[in-house]
């Protein structure tokens, strides 16, 4: 070999030992790419469990874009993806009842690394809570609910009317507490109340709509003086000549009744319209009822009525919270057994009603208990009407409805009124 070309191999060995190939960036993906790849396990992972929910705690990952968070029930789940600034996460959804393991992964450069890990068990799933009731009075709104199983305490949410419900208790309820008292509503706002139960690590399900009220110089059942009340949303309709929705109260001998009623033969000007009525029984006597009208209403919408029986006999009848009207029955003063009811009926046979009642509440002796839970018995007279109480219990809710038969041709609900009606009765 040529002294000229010696040199020249020479001098290509020296620059290939000082810069090899592999390790030029310019070339490929050599061992400082290799490293680069690798994305470090998130370390010291915490599970800690909350009243309510999980709280997960990890060490920053350097250069995480973001992190991937996973919980195991059978088989790892997603939860959620956060930024790699983020080192803690919440998990409100757990189902409960055992043991679940969290995860966390870091993501680089679209790598994922392998998942840090931790266990913890949880309580069962609280139940449902179920609404009691909620009532206005000295300026505030008191929500009430019955007992969860497996709860420790409870979390209460309102909203705002067009708004969205938000969580008003930083932090749970006492298991034993069963009421929440707003001392900072509004006057003429309404508002809308929920409860969820929880428990360790987890939370229930919980009412979407919840109890609504509206803070106004409403009258219902807690501020109206009465020795005997009943309320509640009242809805007709039905098919036919007459039919009629009422609220009830009675005894052996007396009645007054305050409610919906359409009427094709009603006095003018209500003939062929829908008007909200008054029937007074003084007595069982001939002549001895007085039957009027206090203004217009409409069939297929809900209305709240109220009928109030004073110590004196003085009988009170209220729409969506306002008086509008009373009559006197001397025969329901100084009573001790009043029965109160809700009652649908129709004029003629092929007529149909169609009453819904809902929210019903009931005063006796001049006592309200929010948390009484009453019975019913049916007193239904026609054979064509249903009365359907399956709903009473938990949304103290009843509807009546069906077709009467059975009359003859020339009765009807003057003529024959203890044949023409589904009745309900409150104990």
């Amino acid at each position: 070999m040529k002294k000229g070309r010696k040199f020249y191999a020479s001098l290509l060995l020296f620059t290939a030992a000082l810069c090899p190939l592999s390790g030029n960036p310019d070339f490929g993906t050599g061992p400082a790419k290799a490293a680069e790849a690798t994305v470090s396990v998130p370390r010291k992972l915490l599970a800690t469990v909350k009243s309510g929910y999980v709280k997960l705690n990890w060490t920053k990952t350097a250069g995480a874009d973001h992190y991937f968070i996973y919980r195991k029930a059978g088989s790892y789940k997603k939860l959620a993806t956060v930024k790699g600034t983020v080192t803690s996460w919440i998990d409100r959804t757990a189902p409960g009842g055992g043991k679940f393991t969290y995860a966390v992964s870091a993501v680089k450069n679209g790598k994922v690394s392998k998942r840090k890990t931790v266990t913890k068990t949880l309580a069962s799933r609280p139940a449902q809570p179920k609404l009691s009731a909620l009532t206005y009075s000295n300026n505030a709104l008191k929500l009430t609910w019955q007992k969860s199983a497996n709860a420790t305490g409870y979390l209460i949410y309102r909203k705002v009317s067009g708004g969205k419900f938000v969580q008003v208790t930083k932090t749970p309820l006492d298991a034993s507490v069963l009421s929440y008292t707003d001392y900072t509503v509004q006057k003429n706002k309404t508002y809308s109340y929920t409860v969820q139960a929880v428990a360790a690590g987890v939370r229930s399900t919980y009412s979407k709509t919840g109890l609504t009220r509206t803070c106004s110089e409403y009258r219902s059942i807690e501020n109206t003086a009465s020795s005997y009340s009943i309320e509640a949303d009242v809805k007709l309709a039905g098919t036919g000549s007459g039919y009629h929705a009422k609220l009830v109260a009675c005894t052996a001998t007396s009645a007054i009744s305050f409610g919906i009623q359409y009427d094709k033969y009603g006095i003018p000007p209500y003939t062929d319209k829908t008007a909200f009525i008054v029937e007074n029984v003084k007595s069982n006597n001939p002549g001895d009822q007085d039957y009027s009208r206090t203004r217009f209403a409409a069939r297929n919408k809900t209305y709240h009525l109220m009928l109030t029986i004073r110590k004196n006999g003085r009988c009170e009848f209220y729409v969506d919270g306002v008086r509008v009207g009373y009559a006197i029955n001397k025969n329901l003063a100084n009573q001790n057994d009043i029965a109160l009811r809700i009652e649908g009926s129709a004029r003629l046979n092929g007529d149909s009603v169609n009453a819904s009642f809902s929210n019903i509440r009931i005063k006796k002796n001049g006592e309200y208990d929010a948390e009484r839970s009453w019975n019913t018995y049916d007193f239904t007279t026609n054979t064509g009407i249903k009365a359907n109480t399956s709903r009473f219990e938990t949304a103290r809710a009843v509807t009546i409805k069906g077709k009467v038969n059975g009359l003859t041709k020339d009765q009807d609900w003057d003529s024959a009124y203890d044949k023409v009606s589904g009745i309900i009765q409150f104990w």
